[in-house]
């Protein structure tokens, strides 16, 4: 019973063997293939690959297409000096493109001469590359590089003429006023070529800029057929639909000068809601209503382009004539009341147009009084115009600022003025390169950081890779080759150290993914500390937001001197805690970022695991040497154990690669810092200049902005004024129209009663001159319709007055009539009341 126990142990045994030994051949198989992989095309540090180079090349393109041209850009520099052949001239190009499109003519320029000097006329750029160039040369009123690239032009094959020739020619006989050469060449553009919609646009423009010459009537006909004819294409690119947009605007424009409003409104109305040429088309529309007097139509459009774009500087113009529209709707709704021609459909009133227009002119003053009051208290009193270059191009690099802000309606009108532009044209450049010089030294820094620690195991990324690939099948082949020693019966002192270093090797578990987890869970704890330093510049913006709040309403001339001034020291010291925050929160912030990049860097552990990991390969390598004198290794065991040294050899290979990477990496950053340092200098020098120039450019444009303001203020109180001088004109109306309606109405009673009148009014005989009487004790001393003494006609005498005299108007009931009558009728008859009815 016994031995048949032992043998069927001994199968089962034998069996599990069998099947054990051809998966272990099959991995060390695999392992030895991969093994070869890794060792095969090496990146080189600090080179980039041909595959790396296409790659980026194809990001850079990709950012291209989707318009961000900042990344494109920088990510093509790198590329222009480190690959050659093909992508070397498409980097180029798209280099030279991607600073065109961003509005670096200058530089990319250099870069369209950099190409067309190294490539010939079958390259698929060299075309492109001088339309670019006759282009440039326009926008800078080069005569001398544009007649040269129009040679090259002129010059080619007529197999290599694309219809971006003609296009670009007209467009330069244009700009120097041969208006029918440019009409000629824009006819010369191929019908169903990318450039048609775009040169019929320009040749209309050609047509109209030709009338505005003294061209005559005839060529703004000829305009218009030629934009109709484009309204009407149907658009296959976005070029193509804004082409069509901007001839609906055209359009628009030429049909308001002929006189033609109902046209000029089609056209307009025309354009796409969506366009960003919809505002402008509803401002001009509204003229076109207004000149139609549409006053209806004119405010819907009015009330929409407020809504659309409420921070334009054209904002208050459009309140202002809203409200000059509410005050003639308002009247005509009146002329229409009192004339009984109202609409039934008419929802207001005079009076509530009369409010809704008197609201908009008091908003409108309301909104730009403290900007002008603001902007009059700077140019008149100690003003440094270079203290707001920052705000003005946007140029803070500090959350807190420190200056005294320009009331944002008057910085916004600021940077609408052409020298302004120019101002904050430099400045955002000036900025850009600050931001790259600041983060080159970041980088700088950082690299600096990783190779203090002298770590190789993380660098270069490609060959960490493999390291890790190579680390992670060491693992695996070292738990083979001890199953081998162990199943071979080893039993030597090699064995024995060979058994001590596997079980503490083992108990580390695998070393690659435990300093993985550990990696992972430091920059988690890294985020959290970002993730509070958010917090604290959240407070620290809260609070700038209400400093700035506190510093308009200061310089609006709200505030007495004496609380002004106490509210600028107290914000001054707010401002010197919250910059001392900010400066500390930047030393967390790039602490945070070193952290998370030294979180792999330098792990004590990993460090002890692959010592402890090249000690067992070790013993088992003496292990392996005695199993062989002896005569037990096995064919497994020796591919193990060449394979595991393969692997060592591999991986001595990368480190001995690093190191010498690591030497040109300390030699360029040095080299960096200097170049950084130079560039840092130029900077200087380049913003002191641009800070001179923007300041005397300011100073000019603060009182011009300050004279605008002045004049929305005016025409907005003006508009006030409008508004209640009309409610005047309309109660002075009303007035009047009352006193002739009572005046009729007088009338027509005395025509009534006439008979009345007639039959009780005495027949007066010849007058006969009476010296004059003093007045009567309570009578009266004139006459009050004569504005004389008293000379009413006495009765006739003779006339026999019996009875009591009827009274023409029946007494008022509520006065207690008299107890007795008169016995002689009254010397004088009773005098009429001023007026009224006898």
């Amino acid at each position: 019973m016994k031995f048949a126990k032992l043998t069927a142990t001994l199968l089962l045994a034998l069996a599990s063997s069998a099947t054990a030994a051809p998966d272990v051949k099959s991995r060390l198989t695999s392992y030895e293939t991969e093994a070869r992989a890794l060792a095969s095309n090496m990146p080189q540090p600090n080179q980039m690959s041909q595959q790396t180079g296409q790659r980026r090349l194809v990001d850079a393109q990709v950012a291209f297409t989707i318009g961000d041209y900042d990344t494109a850009s920088l990510a093509l520099f790198d590329l222009v000096g480190k690959t050659g052949g093909t992508d070397k001239e498409v980097a180029t190009f798209y280099l030279a493109e991607s600073l065109y499109q961003k509005g670096d003519r200058g530089a990319a320029r250099a870069y369209f001469a950099e190409l067309l000097a190294s490539a010939n006329s079958a390259s698929r750029y060299y075309v492109p590359s001088l339309v670019r160039t006759v282009e440039i040369a326009i926008s800078e009123n080069d005569a001398a590089g544009a007649e040269q690239a129009l040679t090259s032009l002129n010059n080619l094959n007529s197999g290599l003429r694309t219809a971006a020739v003609p296009y670009v020619q007209g467009k330069w006989a244009f700009a120097q006023g041969k208006y029918d050469d440019a009409i000629g060449l824009f006819a010369q553009v191929p019908r169903g070529s990318e450039y048609e919609l775009q040169a019929d646009y320009y040749k209309g423009t050609t047509f109209v800029a030709k009338a505005a010459a003294g061209g005559g009537d005839s060529d703004l006909g000829k305009a218009i057929d030629v934009f109709t004819d484009l309204i009407n294409r149907k658009p296959r690119t976005n070029a193509d639909r804004r082409v069509m947009e901007l001839s609906q605007l055209a359009l628009g424009r030429l049909h308001y000068e002929r006189e033609q409003a109902a046209k000029s409104i089609d056209s307009y109305l025309l354009v796409d809601r969506k366009s960003d040429l919809f505002p402008a088309a509803l401002y001009e529309v509204a003229w076109v209503y207004v000149k139609s007097k549409q006053y209806d139509k004119a405010l819907v459009a009015l009330e929409l382009l407020g809504r659309l774009d409420p921070q334009s500087t054209k904002t208050p113009t459009v309140r202002i004539l809203e409200g000059n529209l509410r005050i003639r709707k308002a009247q005509m709704l009146r002329q229409a009341q009192i004339t009984g021609t109202i609409n039934a459909e008419e929802k207001t009133d005079p009076p509530t147009e009369y409010g809704k227009a008197e609201k908009l002119f008091t908003d409108t003053h309301d909104a730009y009084y403290p900007s002008y009051m603001a902007l009059s208290r700077m140019v008149d009193g100690t003003l440094d115009p270079a203290s707001f270059i920052d705000q003005i191009s946007g140029r803070n690099s500090r959350v807190f600022a420190s200056a005294t802000p320009i009331p944002e309606v008057a910085a916004q009108w600021l940077r609408e003025e052409p020298e302004v532009q120019r101002v904050v044209s430099v400045e955002t450049d000036l900025q850009t390169i600050q931001r790259h010089l600041d983060e080159s030294v970041g980088t700088i820094e950082r690299l600096e950081g990783v190779l203090a620690t002298g770590d190789r195991h993380t660098l270069y990324p490609a060959l960490a890779a493999r390291r890790l690939r190579i680390a992670s099948i060491q693992h695996d082949i070292i738990g083979i080759r001890n199953e081998l020693a162990d199943k071979a019966g080893a039993n030597t002192s090699a064995s024995t150290q060979r058994r001590q270093l596997a079980l503490q090797y083992n108990a580390l578990g695998d070393p690659e993914r435990a300093h993985g987890d550990r990696t992972g869970q430091a920059q988690a704890e890294y985020d959290k500390v970002g993730d509070g330093a958010l917090e604290v510049n959240k407070a620290i913006m809260e609070t700038q937001a209400m400093a700035v709040a506190l510093r308009t309403y200061a310089v609006s001339g709200q505030m007495a001197d004496d609380a002004r001034n106490k509210l600028g020291d107290e914000i001054a010291q707010v401002t010197k805690e919250a910059q001392s925050i900010e400066d500390e929160l930047g030393e967390i912030d790039r602490e945070i970022l070193l952290g998370k990049d030294l979180a792999g860097v330098g792990d004590a552990e990993w460090q002890k695991a692959r010592e402890l990991r090249a000690q067992v390969i070790a013993a088992q390598n003496a292990e392996h040497q005695q199993l062989m004198s002896q005569g037990k290794s096995s064919a497994l065991a020796e591919q193990a154990t060449r394979l595991s040294a393969q692997l060592e050899q591999l991986d001595a290979q990368i480190d001995g690669m690093i190191a010498r990477g690591i030497d040109e990496i300390k030699a360029t950053l040095a080299s960096e810092r200097n170049n950084v340092a130079e560039y840092r200098q130029l900077l200087t020098e380049y913003e002191t200049e641009a800070r001179a120039l923007g300041a005397e450019l300011l100073s000019g444009s603060f009182k011009d902005v300050k004279a605008k303001l002045y004049d929305v203020v005016i025409r907005t109180d003006v508009g006030n004024v409008d508004v209640a001088w009309s409610q005047k004109e309309d109660n002075d109306d009303d007035l009047k129209r009352l006193g002739l309606a009572k005046s009729r109405d007088l009338k027509q009673l005395r025509d009534e009663f006439k008979f009345v009148l007639d039959e009780n009014t005495p027949t007066p005989a010849q007058p006969k001159e009476v010296a004059p009487q003093a007045p009567t004790e309570g009578g009266p001393a004139t006459s009050p319709d004569k504005g004389g003494t008293d000379t009413r006609v006495k009765p006739v005498e003779g006339t026999p007055t019996t009875g009591t005299p009827q009274p023409v108007v029946k007494p008022d009931e509520k006065k207690t009539a008299p107890k007795t009558a008169p016995k002689t009728a009254p010397k004088t008859a009773p005098a009429p009341k001023a007026g009224g009815t006898p």
